[in-house]
């Protein structure tokens, strides 16, 4: 799975109101909101202050109603045994029953009024959850009962922030947060080079005897996972049916389709063969582009062909939509997911404690080259099924910040979509910005090189997508799976194992509960509270080959593996058996987890590996679900038969809305690795 360049944000959290903790005027009626859990290294606090007059972009982010109630709003459209399953809501329906209430507006601004700023400043935005108005650092303080410093990236990059603040007692209950005060954002991580590879790996892999292989011979599953070693081990057919807007949508940043690499992919590796001039349909986001002849080198084109030629391979002659995500300037290497939610839901480009300015990109772009044209706000269609395989480290973004995107991942499912994202492809570890190859937690929760707390992953720590691990195959289809890994004798930042582990921020869901609870007691793993959480939410949720996929990149034809393999695969099952749910005219399957949890004999269940990582053995794969495999791989002849029969309301469906290289340019194989990316 690609990781985003991580924002060194050090771990926030809402503190217990208090009268007298913040560092500022003193005002008794001010309690604690929100304060810095630690300090990021790589920020250092100036002596010198602000000066009093420099003006701040002052933005109020409003609480939303109803949140609360989202786990059981999911299970009554998901839970399969529930009379209103399948009946997904709409979005004027999701608008509506999460819109902040009166009074949340109407106190916000009588205090903002009251602190002396005029109302000629204040900006409500149309969904009236984001209170906007400029201020002098001078009256930022007054009003947040704080003091600004000045504070200094490594990089160089300065910013304006603060250790805490504060908001009246009454206001708070209406207040997700403010900014800026307390977030410092991330800086981003150098471009990749193939240097990256695993020269071993490359050598061993480059045979001759691989350049005429038969994407259905499976004599060769161990060291190359085509389509037809796909099928054998899972048993799902080859597509035959493209029903009308059951595209799937795969979502991609800083990472660019090339074209070209999708006929020669599809004429040797697709079996059937897809034709030459089958494209995804292109939906471009923010100054979204497809890939040029000048970025078209594998290390920028990985994570698209890996998706796209996974996805074509099983789903076709359904079609595949892709989203184009940033304008390659301030979306090159850290690309965040909320402009990508900005456009599929305009109500959340305005959500208070949605777009964070000192995380989220801005647009128009001011930088050479950027995109300059307005944020897209809404407008970009669903698709049932949306995949990314790009991840951020959970404890270096604000909490509130985390917890607002997932709810917007929550509102998705409510919406009918099945969000699929992978695991992560560093174990119970985390891969940080600085390029640590087992980057760990503190007993603060910070991010340390030698920490021995897991490091869960964002968002596959968020319980409204469905998260996805790796396993591979070592001899045979017939002999089973075992959890994926990879131990680089050259490269330690090459090192790959499942991602799993359990959230620090969100709680374990209710239909995770039972599964969850039995891991625990029958196979502890015998770590302390210190290491990792309990009742955090555990992932992934299930697993896919995740190792020795080929993929054609720029010509060349490479062993690919990572969490970025199984994703898109497992979505491509997903999609298939929606293919299958539209034509008996029902509805397609939404939010997956519950259904998944309630029906663990759909899968292959994975007994064996582990997800090492901070000093330990990490989890072990076991009997039923485990933090390294989860519920385990899919079984289409067992999982076809409950995902059609469930009861489920019918549906009428509608639609909705380059050069070519020579295939004898193929090079041979060689094995890729890349582990910031999965």
């Amino acid at each position: 799975m690609k990781l985003s360049a991580l924002l060194s944000i050090a771990w926030l959290v809402a503190v217990a109101p208090s009268v007298s903790a913040t560092p500022g005027h003193g005002n008794k009626h001010h309690v604690v909101h929100e304060k810095r859990h630690a300090q990021h290294p790589s920020w250092k606090r100036h002596v010198a202050p602000p000066a009093a007059d420099q003006v701040l972009p002052m933005k109020i982010g409003l609480k939303q109603r109803g949140l609360e109630h989202m786990d059981r709003y999911l299970l009554e459209v998901a839970d399969p045994t529930s009379p209103r399953f399948g009946q997904h809501w709409t979005a004027q329906k999701v608008a509506a029953t999460f819109a902040p209430d009166a009074a949340a507006v109407d106190q916000t601004l009588q205090w903002l009024a009251d602190a002396g700023i005029d109302g000629a400043r204040v900006r409500l935005s149309a969904g009236r959850n984001w209170v906007e108005f400029n201020a002098t650092v001078r009256e930022a303080e007054a009003l947040l009962n704080t003091k600004y410093h000045m504070y200094k990236h490594t990089s160089g990059a300065v910013r304006t922030a603060c250790e805490a603040y504060g908001v009246p007692a009454h206001v708070r209950r209406h207040v997700d947060f403010v900014m800026p005060t307390v977030q410092l954002d991330g800086m981003r991580t150098a471009k990749r080079s193939l240097q990256v590879m695993d020269p071993a790996a490359i050598q061993h892999a480059a045979g001759a005897a691989f350049l005429d292989l038969s994407p259905d011979d499976l004599t060769i599953c161990d060291q190359l996972m085509t389509i037809g070693c796909m099928r054998a081990l899972y048993g799902f057919p080859a597509g035959t049916t493209a029903q009308a807007g059951n595209q799937l949508g795969i979502a991609e940043w800083s990472d660019y389709l090339y074209l070209p690499d999708l006929d020669i992919f599809f004429s040797n590796w697709t079996s059937p063969p897809i034709p030459a001039g089958v494209r995804p349909e292109f939906i471009s986001i923010d100054g979204g582009k497809i890939a040029n002849a000048t970025v078209a080198e594998a290390p920028f084109v990985f994570e698209s062909a890996v998706d796209f030629q996974t996805a074509y391979s099983i789903i076709y002659p359904q079609g595949t939509r892709l989203y184009q995500i940033g304008d390659g300037v301030n979306v090159d290497d850290a690309g965040t997911f909320n402009i990508f939610l900005d456009a599929l839901d305009a109500s959340y480009c305005t959500y208070g404690g949605g777009d964070d300015p000192s995380v989220d990109p801005a647009y128009p772009d001011p930088q050479p080259g950027g995109y300059q044209g307005p944020k897209q706000c809404g407008g970009a269609p669903l698709s049932n099924v949306i995949s990314f395989s790009y991840s951020q480290v959970e404890a270096e973004l604000p909490v509130s910040y985390q917890r607002r995107q997932c709810n917007e991942w929550g509102k998705l499912a409510l919406l009918g979509v099945s969000v699929i994202h992978s695991s992560g492809d560093a174990g119970v570890a985390n891969r940080h910005n600085a390029g640590v190859p087992n980057s760990c937690l503190d007993e603060k929760g910070s991010i340390k090189t030698n920490g021995t707390r897991f490091s869960p992953g964002f968002p596959a720590t968020c319980p409204y997508l469905t998260a996805v691990g790796a396993t591979q195959v070592n001899d045979d289809v017939n002999e089973g799976e075992i959890a994926a890994s990879y131990l680089s004798s050259a490269n330690p930042l090459l090192n790959f194992y499942s991602g799993g582990g359990f959230s620090n921020i969100f709680r374990q869901p209710p239909w995770q509960v039972p599964v969850v609870s039995s891991y625990l007691s029958d196979h502890d793993p015998g770590y302390g509270p210190n290491v990792f959480n309990r009742t955090g939410r555990a992932y992934p949720d299930v697993a896919a080959i995740g190792k020795n996929a080929p993929v054609v990149m720029v010509g060349n034809v490479w062993s690919a593996y990572g969490t970025s393999v199984s994703a898109p695969l497992f979505a491509s099952v997903v999609t298939l058996l929606n293919e299958q749910r539209l034509a008996a005219r029902k509805k397609p399957l939404g939010f997956l987890n519950p259904i998944l949890y309630q029906h663990p004999e759909i899968f292959n269940d994975i007994t064996s590996g582990g997800n090492p990582g901070c000093g330990t053995q990490g989890f072990t794969a076991v009997d039923g679900w485990d933090p390294v495999t989860g519920l385990g791989t899919p079984n289409w002849n067992k999982m076809a038969q409950p995902y059609n029969t469930i009861n489920s309301s019918t549906y009428s469906s509608s639609t909705t809305s380059s050069t070519t290289l020579n295939n004898n340019t193929r090079k041979g194989i060689t094995c890729l690795l890349f582990p910031l990316i999965y």
